[in-house]
């Protein structure tokens, strides 16, 4: 049964626009209120479906809307809209002077989308390209963070910490109060502004993933890692795929490899559920996408959050890191903080008080990491 309240699902992978388009193409032939969003900046959607680029959420047919993201134009209009609810300290910065910095530009889509959410859609379907992107757009909160700690040893709440203030680039002590307070303000609120973009009741991805090994390989990082950075994963999409062939023919061997792809896809996340999307020639229009979205129906449903803190009673943070490989996983603890390494991606966690200074453990239980004491 689909959900009373409107969902967002984010598609992520190399496919992931003939994804994003299948399935809500498909999901408003069903008659569910729908906005297709494209967040990359060659909007392959647009080419995919003969549509023009929209600035503006516009329609295609009675129960689809289609935008597409200019990244300077939105850049600009979403970073007035925040310097009006978050007072940042120095001289005001207009938003057309605002460099792109990496993963900038998409987390401020991604906080876009949820005021879209509120217009009435059932479902938003977003095609966010290649996971890389993605990844370093959620991580803007916690590079913001990191800044204001190794920079004036801010961090913690509206308080200090006294080990980050000692290792502080330009102790927070000398400059004025009212500064400190803006700083602190404006770090937590793009944090909460990430928690509120990210709600697991109605925000989730689905990760698409290229049927050969290399495809694989990525996956095996892709889908620990966007839990990681509090995005729910709630279902992997394989394709684009092949028709089978018999033995002999020119494409039999990488419709070999994409069937073990399949298997290895299966067998590494039993949990998760398994969809096809199969190859198909640039349509240029809306009609064949209804039929291929068929096979990428997979209702949304509310999920927990992927990082879970235990109560002082019961201190512990829990990870949702599913199909992760040990090799590709390290942690630590530096001070105050939690640290998680998934590859070549690095997250900061604020450790519990309650387990600070504590020796602690890490138990791996189904595609869950916990930390607790020791």
């Amino acid at each position: 049964m689909w959900p009373d309240t409107s969902q967002i699902v984010i598609f992520s992978g190399e496919a992931s626009a003939p994804a994003a388009a299948a399935t809500a193409v498909a999901a408003a032939a069903r008659g569910e209120p729908t906005l297709l969003a494209s967040l990359t900046p060659t909007h392959p959607c647009a080419t995919l479906l003969g549509a023009a680029p929209a600035p503006q959420p516009a329609p295609l047919t009675p129960q689809l809307d289609f935008w597409t993201f200019a990244p300077l134009a939105d850049l600009s209009a979403v970073w007035s809209e925040l310097r009006s609810r978050i007072s940042l300290p120095g001289p005001p910065i207009d938003g057309d002077d605002l460099p792109l910095l990496p993963g900038l530009d998409l987390f401020l889509a991604v906080y876009r989308l949820a005021a879209y959410a509120q217009r009435g859609y059932r479902l938003i379907c977003v095609d966010a390209g290649p996971p890389d992107g993605l990844l370093r757009a959620l991580a803007v909160p916690d590079t913001f963070r990191w800044l204001m700690r190794q920079l004036f040893g801010l961090d913690r709440g509206p308080g200090q910490s006294s080990e980050s203030m000692a290792r502080a680039a330009l102790p927070a002590n000398l400059l004025p109060f009212e500064q400190i307070g803006q700083m602190q303000e404006a770090r937590v609120r793009f944090e909460q502004l990430r928690e509120a973009a990210l709600d697991p009741a109605r925000v989730r991805a689905r990760l698409v993933i290229r049927p050969d090994q290399a495809g694989l390989r990525a996956a095996t990082l892709y889908a620990p890692a966007l839990p990681l950075f509090g995005l729910n994963l709630d279902a992997l999409i394989v394709g684009p795929l092949l028709p089978v062939v018999s033995d002999g023919h020119e494409l039999a061997t990488p419709v070999l490899e994409q069937a073990t792809v399949l298997a290895a896809v299966a067998a590494r996340w039993p949990n998760l559920p398994l969809l096809r999307l199969p190859f198909h020639a640039t349509p240029g229009e809306l009609a064949p996408f209804a039929t291929i979205g068929q096979g990428l129906v997979h209702l949304p449903a509310p999920m927990p959050p992927p990082i879970s803190v235990g109560a002082n009673t019961d201190p512990f943070i829990s990870l949702l890191l599913p199909g992760v490989a040990r090799e590709d996983l390290t942690i630590s603890v530096n001070g105050d903080e939690l640290i998680i390494s998934l590859g070549p991606y690095r997250r900061h966690l604020l450790l519990p008080a309650a387990l600070r200074g504590a020796p602690i453990r890490a138990v791996r239980e189904g595609d869950r990491l916990t930390i607790r004491r020791r």
